[in-house]
C-alpha cells in the first residue's frame, strides 16, 4: 500500500458559497440539487487542527440534528445521501478506490450505528440501500459504517444469500432484509482525531463468480481483506461513482441521535482503474482480462485515468 495512494492537490476555497451549492458545482452530482440533507452540509475551519496552530484548512461539516436517523424515514431530517459521477454518466470501471479522512467530536454518541460514504455500481437510485436488495444486475453499493462504541465496518449491498461462500466468511454477517456487514470491529473510529480510510475494490470476473476483491486500510494499516465478493451477476455492471451517504441509522427510532451533533470530512478522493469490459450475461471462463485483475494493484496507482474529488487541501 503506497504511503499516499493518490497525490493530493489544492482546491479553491468555497468562500461564501454554501455547502450544497459548492458540491453540486464541483463534485459532478447526479442532480443539480441535493434533495436529502443539502442544508446540513457546510464548510468550516478544521476543528481538529493541532493545538496552537492556525486552522486555515476548510473541511466539510455534516450535521445530524437531535432525533434524526434515516433522512427519508425519520420525522427529523439529518445527514445526507447523494450520488456523484465525476467520470461521466456512462463510465464503468473494473477497479475503484475511495479515500477520505473522517473525524467525530469527543463525546460523540454512536447510538446503534450510522452510515459513512462509499461507492456504487450500476444505476444510482435503483436500490441497493434502505433494504432494497442487489440482484447483481441492477446495482451494488459498498459503504462504511460506524457501530456502537465507535466500531466500524464495511456495509455492502451485493447479491449473496446466506448459503453463499461470501456469507460463510467469519468476518461477514448477512441478512435478507438489509445490507451485509464486513469486518465489524476490525475498524475503530477514535473520536477527537482524524481517521484516514482507503477502501480498494475490484470486480468479480467473470460476472457471477465469487472472486471480487476488497481491501480496507485505516491510517495506512490493512484492516479488512476479502477475495470472494460477488459484486455483480451480469457483465453489464461495473463501478460507477461516489455514494456520499451519511446519517444515523438503521431504519427505526432506536438509531436516532439524542443530541445535535456532527461529523467532519476532508481529502475525499475517488480513484479508478481502466474502464470495465462490459458484456451481456454472467460471462464464462476463468481467465482475467488484461484490463482488470491481471494488472491489479499496479493499474490503480500508475494509470492516468485518475480523478480526485478533493475537499480543501
Amino acid at each position: 500500500m503506497p504511503d499516499h495512494p493518490v497525490a493530493s492537490s489544492g482546491a479553491n476555497s468555497s468562500g461564501s458559497m454554501n455547502g450544497e451549492k459548492y458540491l453540486v458545482q464541483n463534485w459532478s452530482t447526479t442532480f443539480r440539487t441535493i434533495s436529502i440533507g443539502g442544508n446540513d452540509i457546510s464548510f468550516v475551519a478544521d476543528p481538529f487542527s493541532t493545538p496552537g496552530a492556525t486552522a486555515t484548512q476548510q473541511v466539510l461539516q455534516l450535521n445530524y440534528p437531535k432525533g434524526s436517523y434515516v433522512p427519508s424515514l425519520g420525522p427529523v431530517a439529518g445527514g445526507t445521501h447523494f450520488y456523484a459521477r465525476p467520470f461521466g454518466h456512462n463510465s464503468s470501471f473494473s477497479k475503484m478506490m475511495i479515500s477520505y479522512d473522517v473525524a467525530f467530536p469527543n463525546g460523540f454518541d454512536w447510538v446503534l450505528g450510522g452510515k459513512l460514504p462509499g461507492v456504487y455500481g450500476g444505476a444510482p437510485y435503483d436500490g441497493c440501500s434502505g433494504g432494497v436488495q442487489s440482484t447483481g444486475a441492477n446495482c451494488f453499493t459498498m459503504r462504511l459504517m460506524w457501530r456502537q462504541g465507535g466500531l466500524g465496518e464495511v456495509y455492502a449491498y451485493v447479491p449473496a444469500d446466506a448459503k453463499s461462500s461470501f456469507c460463510k466468511n467469519a468476518e461477514v454477517s448477512c441478512n435478507d432484509q438489509y445490507g451485509k456487514s464486513i469486518g465489524r470491529g476490525l475498524i475503530y473510529f477514535a473520536p477527537g482525531i482524524w481517521n484516514r480510510l482507503d477502501m480498494v475494490m475490484d470486480l468479480n470476473e467473470p460476472a457471477g463468480n465469487h472472486n471480487g476483491n476488497l481491501k480496507v486500510y485505516q491510517n495506512g494499516n490493512l484492516v479488512v481483506t476479502l477475495n470472494n465478493i460477488p459484486y455483480r451477476t451480469t457483465g453489464m455492471v461495473g463501478f460507477q461513482g461516489l455514494m456520499f451517504s451519511s446519517f444515523f441509522g438503521g431504519s427505526d427510532p432506536s438509531y436516532a441521535t439524542p443530541v445535535d451533533t456532527s461529523a467532519y470530512f476532508r481529502n475525499l478522493q475517488l480513484s479508478v482503474g481502466e474502464p470495465a469490459q462490459l458484456y451481456e450475461g454472467p460471462g464464462s471462463g476463468s481467465g482475467r482480462s488484461a484490463m482488470t485483475r491481471a494488472t491489479g494493484e499496479v493499474m490503480l496507482w500508475s494509470i492516468a485515468v485518475l480523478f480526485a474529488i478533493l475537499l480543501l487541501a
